[in-house]
């Protein structure tokens, strides 16, 4: 499976100190690699549904899955933010 980040995740990603930065990567190595049942995975509902999200200690990732195989990263920070900041980000898109 093929990991595919959005601009906001690549450069949260490149905030991220060291430590924390080798630990996201090898979840997302996990992953890809199709073990997925080591992960903290979970679905999202309601207006959030169709998307997925991975816990990587006090962060969150929200991801959806396209044809390909591509896992699409679409938004990850501190658990606190993650949701209502994503939901404003896909309203924003939606609306053009």
């Amino acid at each position: 499976m093929r990991i595919s980040a959005s601009e906001p995740v690549q450069l949260w990603l490149q905030g991220l100190p060291p430590t924390t930065k080798q630990r996201v990567r090898l979840e997302l190595k996990v992953l890809a690699d199709g073990r997925a049942g080591r992960l903290d995975l979970k679905p999202l509902r309601g207006e959030l549904e169709g998307f997925y999200r991975l816990r990587i200690g006090d962060y969150r990732m929200v991801y959806h899955l396209e044809p390909g195989p591509v896992v699409r990263l679409d938004y990850a920070d501190l658990r606190d933010v993650v949701y209502d900041l994503f939901r404003q980000l896909r309203a924003l898109r939606e609306a053009g």
